[in-house]
């Protein structure tokens, strides 16, 4: 007599319980604390918006550190130029992104940000700090064309590592930069997509503790 689908599926359970745990819901963190140095992080898969040169996205040790970051270290000056890094294999509706960055240099741009919703390098959210500019700013590119729809003055010093926050729940978007809410805005233009990171022009920048909480 063969095993019914619902008495194999019963006996999966027994032999196996920790497989059948797993959440997927589950915040996920990248430290790249696993990740070769030299080599671009396995998880991500990389673009970029607008003209330049590609961004150069490595796994690096930390200036003046022991742990590892991920780096994007191109500084083309283009100044319409955005590398995006996006996390693989994974698609989000309501989601909280958290990482922190460290601004190291730039003359054009000194910007970091998260990238949410994101279909392809023209159309996805962003909201950025510039620490050459002072201010954050949350924006859709939609078609390859980026236009901000709401901007907010702060301090965001160089060569300082900052915590950049961002929490979508339908199309009600709301950003805090090192714990201050500072963006609190709504849009229509995506429902879905990738998430991950962005710096802008010859913009060097580290992140790490990149934190996805669907």
């Amino acid at each position: 007599m063969h095993p019914t689908p619902r008495t194999i599926a019963l006996l999966i359970s027994l032999i196996a319980p920790s497989a059948l745990a797993v959440d997927p819901a589950e915040p996920r963190m990248f430290t790249f604390e696993n990740d070769r140095i030299g080599a671009p992080p396995a998880s991500f898969e990389f673009a970029r918006t607008g003209g330049g040169a590609e961004g150069k996205w490595t796994v690096e040790l930390e200036r003046g550190g022991k742990n590892h970051v991920l780096l994007q270290s191109s500084a083309d000056k283009t100044d319409y130029r955005f590398p995006v890094a996006v996390v693989k294999n994974a698609s989000f509706h309501d989601v909280t992104l958290t990482v922190r960055a460290r601004p190291l240099a730039g003359v054009v741009d000194q910007g970091f940000g998260l990238v949410w919703r994101y279909r392809n390098a023209d159309n996805y959210y962003i909201t950025r700090c510039n620490a050459l500019e002072d201010n954050c700013t949350i924006y859709h590119v939609i078609n390859g064309s980026r236009r901000p729809f709401q901007n907010h003055s702060v301090r965001v010093a160089g060569n300082v590592w900052h915590t950049l926050k961002m929490e979508a729940r339908g199309n009600h978007f709301v950003v805090w930069f090192d714990d201050q809410k500072v963006l609190d805005a709504r849009d229509d233009s995506f429902q879905s997509g990738q998430v991950g990171l962005w710096t802008k022009a010859d913009s060097v920048i580290e992140f790490n503790d990149f934190t996805i909480a669907p």
